[in-house]
């Protein structure tokens, strides 16, 4: 049997250890979270979602038709292989929140042609994260 002084003592350590486990509701996966808002057409257009605590880089990858055009982008593409189809760009220091990456084709890309990727490394855990958006 426990110590009646200690056993108080431990209820309130599990308790509190307890708590700190059940609170932490952000794993790996759930840090960001993408969609398109178009996917089709001369616009393609990315929304990014960051939740707290936020990676302090985030490789995104858009994988376009090979041969694809692009006029423009917003932020400014980091890379493109025309070949490939592959665009990227290399976020740093980015802050919770919602963003957007959009770019506009000099041609019209079909529904279906469009997937995205997104790499990051979870700040707590130092565990390489990657998640695929399709439209």
């Amino acid at each position: 049997m426990l110590n009646p002084k200690t056993s108080g003592n431990f209820a309130v350590f599990a308790g509190a250890l307890l708590l700190a486990i059940l609170s932490m509701k952000v794993y790996a996966g759930d840090l960001v979270s993408a969609r398109y808002i178009a996917s089709e057409g001369k616009k393609i257009v990315m929304e990014i979602k960051i939740q707290p605590p936020a990676p302090n880089t985030i490789i995104v990858i858009q994988h376009l038709p090979a041969g694809t055009d692009i006029k423009r982008s917003l932020p400014p593409l980091d890379k493109y292989d025309p070949k490939h189809g592959e665009a990227k760009w290399l976020l740093k220091k980015v802050k919770p929140g919602t963003f957007r990456i959009s770019m506009e084709t000099a041609g019209t890309v079909r529904s279906g042609e469009v997937r995205g990727e997104i790499r990051y490394k979870d700040p707590s855990t130092g565990t390489m994260s990657r998640i695929y958006v399709s439209p």
